[in-house]
């Protein structure tokens, strides 16, 4: 199939920052007070754009892109001075304004996620920083570590991009900096184990909204219903603690009503309060080790199988991908600085990039309509980051002085995101199949 071979890659990557609205921006948070030889812009997309000279980030190497792309020759102190309080909040206001502001087509959930208007997953990953900035990040294990950041992120299936991003330090429990609103309705949302809470469970509960966690070990709630027949007499009898009912079982699911009890939170001067709710437990046998993997979820069998449990929760893989290609390919973890607002504007900076790749990357999917499918994130996160230097410089330059670049860019990036493996579905495409082929089989 012959493949397209335009692409307005200049307007796609403009497309979320307009130069215009970069430099009011600028003026806005203080990053730009009077106009200097250091433009703005230009700082901003040297800033995104220009980490891809070199084995690691680091300031003189966005300089001297700064420099490549631009044409300016400026002075080590005038470029480093840019990164002050207010370049730090420019970078963050910019990242949330088009995280808000973002459109990626919204491809319809199928097979064993089509029951949820969208699969939504939520983790934190870890980032190590100079000793310095103890004060302000405290690190858990000081005995190596003494400063570290932790990046809260929330993740859509739907359109494979963040929703939302939360930094603390890594002493920051990961439970409480998920809030839970009516944004959770009709949706799944999928956690490990740093998120279970009964509470969390609830709120969701009440607002509409689904979720799948693994359960913890200690965990014996009681069961009040089995919710899957099987041949001969069952074990699973109502009023047995969990682990007792489960332990020596020889089946492949396990699929119970249990009723846990849990205290609730005082406000106002009000005491706190004993509270119970019911959950669907479902559990997947081990092959190997024969022991039961358990997960805890509020949604009905006929939105989510027993079968569909485990290959569901694999989705949780996905926002661990995306943590992979903020620091192997848009340098998250390369931060070479003691200084609070360069450590704040570079890490922003990676979450531009991030968005700005997702952006090109769907205009490349657009265009290649039937092969959109074989287009993986991460081989597409590989394929930007190796030319992120010449997309500076399309951006950047006049457009007359780079038809050339544009134009063979636009046609090796057009033939390079598609995966040559035919027969290799992504994972998400590989968990929508699951259904029809479990369909297929009981034919």
């Amino acid at each position: 199939m012959a493949r397209p071979k335009s692409l307005p890659i200049r307007e796609e990557l403009r497309k979320l920052f307009p130069t215009s609205k970069l430099r009011a921006l600028a003026r806005e948070t203080g990053a730009v007070i009077r106009v200097r030889k250091v433009d703005a812009a230009e700082l901003f997309w040297s800033v995104v754009l220009g980490f891809g000279g070199g084995s690691a980030r680091s300031l003189a190497g966005l300089r001297r892109a700064y420099e490549r792309a631009s044409g300016e020759r400026i002075e080590e102190s005038s470029f480093f001075n840019r990164f002050n309080a207010g370049f730090a909040k420019m970078m963050r206001v910019a990242f949330q304004r088009a995280l808000l502001s973002m459109t990626q087509p919204e491809a319809a959930l199928r097979g064993a996620l089509g029951a949820f208007a969208d699969v939504m997953l939520t983790d934190s990953t870890v980032v190590r920083l100079h000793h310095l900035l103890e004060k302000s990040f405290p690190a858990c294990r000081t005995n190596h570590t003494r400063a570290a950041l932790k990046l809260h992120t929330i993740m859509s299936v739907k359109t494979s991009g963040m929703r939302s991003i939360k930094i603390t330090s890594e002493r920051r429990h990961d439970g409480p900096v998920l809030v839970v609103g009516r944004w959770v309705r009709e949706k799944l949302l999928v956690f490990d184990l740093g998120y279970f809470s009964y509470h969390l469970f609830a709120r969701i509960n009440q607002n509409g909204g689904f979720f799948l966690s693994r359960i913890k070990s200690n965990c014996n709630a009681v069961i009040v219903a089995n919710n899957r027949r099987s041949p001969g007499r069952s074990r699973l009898v109502a009023g047995l603690p969990l682990q007792e009912a489960i332990a020596g079982l020889k089946r492949g699911f396990v699929d119970v009503t249990v009723s846990v009890s849990f205290n609730r939170r005082g406000y106002d001067g009000n005491g706190g309060r004993r509270d119970h709710q019911h959950l669907r437990v479902v559990g997947v046998r081990d092959e190997r080790s024969g022991e039961f993997h358990l997960y805890a979820t509020n949604a009905p069998a006929e939105k989510l199988s027993a079968e569909d449990v485990r290959a569901v929760y694999a989705c949780r893989w996905q926002i661990e991908l995306l943590f992979k290609e903020l620091k192997s390919h848009y340098r998250l973890e390369d931060l070479p600085s003691r200084n609070k607002h360069i450590v704040e504007a570079l890490i922003f900076a990676s979450l531009i990039t991030a968005l700005i790749s997702r952006q090109l990357l769907a205009a490349v999917r657009k265009k290649l309509r039937r092969l959109a499918e074989r287009t993986p994130e991460q081989r597409w996160a590989t394929l930007f980051a190796a030319c992120a230097n010449d997309l500076l410089l399309i951006v950047l330059r006049a457009r007359r002085h780079t038809l050339g670049l544009h134009s063979h860019l636009a046609g090796y990036l057009l033939h390079e995101a598609v995966d040559p493996n035919v027969d290799r579905p992504g994972l998400v495409r590989s968990i929508e199949m699951r259904r029809h082929l479990y369909m297929r089989k009981a034919a």
